[in-house]
């Protein structure tokens, strides 16, 4: 990392944060006041290409990354506990992960270091042969930005208006919806309305989750509130 006038541009990086930091707290004022939902954090990571990766939220690894484990070698990698899909539901197929990294990012036109934990993925067989695919990770760490401002920066940076695509956080999709989903905020990505693939993104205490399977909303909503 270049560590040239370091002081200077720490000290000038943080009062743009702070700067950001207030857009954001306005706006989650006005959200709340309007009746809707905050945002939820979306994790650090490159701008979404679509044919390039795996979905709009996890495009840190590759399917070339993930490597089979058992589900007790995943959990201990990922340092998580595991959800799982009751078995009137659907059946787990395999199970495998990827390695933590750190890769440098840019979030808000400013090169970060970032810390990517292990990314768990599940695949399930569901009882009428559709395929459900569950990711699970630790939220990544970028580095160098204080704790107290990731939230803010990470949602101005996923949700601002934008006329390149290319830069934005979820690049050439079509973004996401807003809802709420096992009590917490999460975001559904549905690609011109049809249900040829259903992207659902949320979190929780300890980790981010994203689901993905060629079913209907209703029924996605079904299969991620009965997870265990």
């Amino acid at each position: 990392m270049d560590t040239a006038s370091i002081t200077g541009e720490n000290y000038g990086a943080t009062i743009e944060y702070m700067r950001r930091l207030l857009i954001i707290t306005a706006l989650s004022v006005s959200f709340a006041g309007s009746g809707l939902s905050v945002f939820s954090q979306v994790p650090a990571g490159p701008s979404y290409k679509s044919g390039t990766h795996l979905n709009p939220i996890v495009t840190f690894v590759t399917d070339n990354d993930f490597s089979l484990l058992t589900y007790d070698e995943a959990r201990q990698k990922a340092g998580i506990d595991l959800l799982g899909l009751s078995s009137n539901q659907g059946v787990r197929e395999s199970i495998d992960a990827t390695e933590s990294f750190v890769d440098r990012i840019e979030i808000l036109g400013r090169n970060t270091d970032v810390l990517f934990y292990p990314v768990v993925r599940q695949t399930f067989r569901l009882m009428d042969e559709k395929s459900f695919v569950l990711y699970s990770f630790r939220d990544p760490n970028p580095t160098d930005i204080p704790s107290d401002l990731l939230a803010g920066i990470l949602t101005e940076f996923a949700f601002r208006p934008t006329d390149k695509p290319e830069q934005s956080r979820f690049g050439d999709s079509a973004g996401p919806e807003q809802l709420d989903i096992r009590g917490s905020a999460g975001l559904l990505f549905d690609e011109a309305g049809t249900s040829d693939e259903i992207v659902l993104f949320w979190q929780d205490e300890l980790a981010s989750h994203v689901a993905v399977a060629p079913v209907s909303r209703e029924r996605m909503f079904r299969i991620v509130t009965d997870l265990l």
